[in-house]
């Protein structure tokens, strides 16, 4: 019988070994070929925490099997610093001159309707907002799912009485509403890339440009439904059909995710200023497109975030808190000229996601490494 447990527990292993590293393949094998590798990349933090139990597991029965696991993690070790992070800080150093400091937030507002698309708290979620801004003072913001008005907070004229005076939108006609960039500092130029979910802004800052991205890609349309799916999978209770649906809705956004990056690579690929991605991509640092992103761009959180940074938090997510908790799908990427010298999640209820906010200052040109 023991010998019968012990191999299970062999096979088992070696099967979330084998899991794990797929999980990291997402970002070679573009989806069009195949999904499976892009639908593994979001359990990449549930294999590495499997595979570190199993070490301890063979640990505790002194078997030499725990080199499986252990050679699993060394081999896409690189994958770890995504998802976690010491040693960074919030906040800046004393000695940092701020007027060389760039400050940028990103936030998919949920058009401030809360967690769980209460309209009625629009108005105490848009004053939150106003206090996270006078805290925290942004020279810009990139927002997703922005509206300006709520019944007795008029949000957009506030922030404009607080020195953001220049604003745009994913919308040509005015419309300051849905993917906006707002800025104390002045906006030289507009590009607005396809429909009103991805635009770029070049600012002004001191004597140089700096190309300012706000992204929103495509959402899954999960619904209630698809969201019971999950916590039921979660629990080893699915129901087939309802099953089938929530994953053709994965597949069918996954594959659109990979023709947005087709459409933005150019972009990326000809950088020749200052850049910044600010975005909710809707996808995990293990997926195919923030992987691509990752060759032209560096992670902020990664240079100078701490802990997981969970910054999507929606309603399947606090009913069930152990689904996801390192869904980091919102981001502030920048080219190799700029370093992070803070990051910070602001956690709060004001939206189904949390306020990014990070420092950047330009690199000294010997320190600035070419962009690719």
């Amino acid at each position: 019988m023991r010998k019968i447990l012990k191999l299970l527990l062999i096979i088992l292993n070696a099967l979330i070994a084998v899991l794990m590293l797929a999980s990291t393949l997402a970002g070679v094998i573009p989806p069009s070929r195949t999904t499976l590798f892009s639908l593994l990349s979001y359990g990449y933090l549930y294999f590495l925490i499997a595979n570190i139990f199993f070490v301890i597991v063979w640990l505790l029965l002194s078997s030499k099997w725990f080199l499986l696991s252990v050679a699993t993690v060394a081999i896409r070790y690189a994958f770890i610093p995504l998802y976690f992070q010491i040693g960074g800080s919030d906040t800046l150093k004393e000695d940092i001159n701020r007027d060389e400091v760039l400050k940028i937030l990103t936030f998919n507002a949920h058009h401030f309707h809360g967690v769980e698309l209460n309209s009625e708290t629009g108005d105490s979620n848009m004053a939150f907002f106003l206090k996270t801004i006078d805290e925290e003072q942004p020279d810009a913001m990139a927002l997703q799912e922005y509206i300006g008005q709520s019944h007795s907070v008029g949000l957009t004229e506030q922030l404009r009485q607080r020195g953001y005076i220049y604003m745009t939108s994913g919308y040509d006609n005015g419309s300051i509403t849905g993917e906006v960039i707002i800025s104390k500092l002045p906006i030289l130029r507009v590009v607005r890339i396809e429909g009103p979910a991805k635009l770029y802004t070049e600012l002004l800052w001191g004597s140089d440009t700096v190309r300012l991205y706000c992204l929103h890609l495509n959402s899954y349309g999960l619904d209630e439904s698809d969201h019971q799916q999950i916590h039921d999978i979660s629990h080893g209770n699915m129901d087939s059909l309802t099953g089938r649906s929530t994953l053709h809705k994965f597949r069918e956004t996954i594959l659109e995710h990979e023709r947005e990056w087709n459409l933005l690579k150019p972009y990326f690929e000809n950088h020749n200023h200052l850049s910044v991605l600010a975005a909710d991509l809707n996808d995990p640092p293990a997926s195919y497109f923030y992987q691509q992103c990752a060759r032209f761009m560096k992670d902020s959180y990664c240079e100078a975030g701490q802990g997981f940074s969970t910054t999507y938090h929606g309603s399947f997510t606090k009913r069930e808190k152990a689904i996801f908790p390192a869904f980091r799908i919102d981001m502030i990427l920048h080219t190799n000229d700029l370093e992070a010298l803070t990051y910070k999640r602001i956690k709060s209820e004001m939206s189904d996601h949390y306020p990014v906010v990070v420092s950047l200052k330009k690199k000294p040109n010997n320190d600035a490494t070419p962009r690719k």
